[in-house]
């Protein structure tokens, strides 16, 4: 059950990627809607995050993830392994992700009322 979903974003491969922001988790459906898997935040170590809010992909199939309370932006793989965070310097509560064709991530930071570019 969703609490507060925001962002969401489609493989070409048809899978769905919410952002349920309330319950710090991505929830993955498959094409026919049902579930997938989850990718969850609430996590120890490096793979956790608090409120996503957007999701993209990269050219790899990578998926990123913004999440406003705890001023991120992790990477996982389809599959939901940690790859990787960016770095946090610049995000101040992050809601809103795309990835261009170059590869450049562009985040909309909410409280700094700015663009990074990753």
């Amino acid at each position: 059950e969703f609490n507060g979903p925001w962002g969401i974003s489609i493989t070409p491969e048809g899978k769905v990627y919410v952002a349920d922001t309330n319950n710090s988790r991505i929830q993955v459906f498959n094409s026919d809607w049902t579930v997938s898997h989850v990718i969850d935040g609430n996590v120890a170590g490096n793979g956790s995050f608090d409120s996503p809010f957007g999701v993209a992909f990269d050219m790899s199939g990578d998926v990123h993830v913004t999440a406003y309370n705890s001023n991120s932006v992790t990477v996982f793989t389809p599959s939901g392994q940690f790859v990787r965070k960016y770095d946090q310097t610049h995000l101040k509560c992050p809601i809103g992700i795309a990835i261009d064709s170059a590869g450049y991530s562009l985040v909309v930071n909410h409280n700094s009322h700015s663009l990074s570019i990753y």
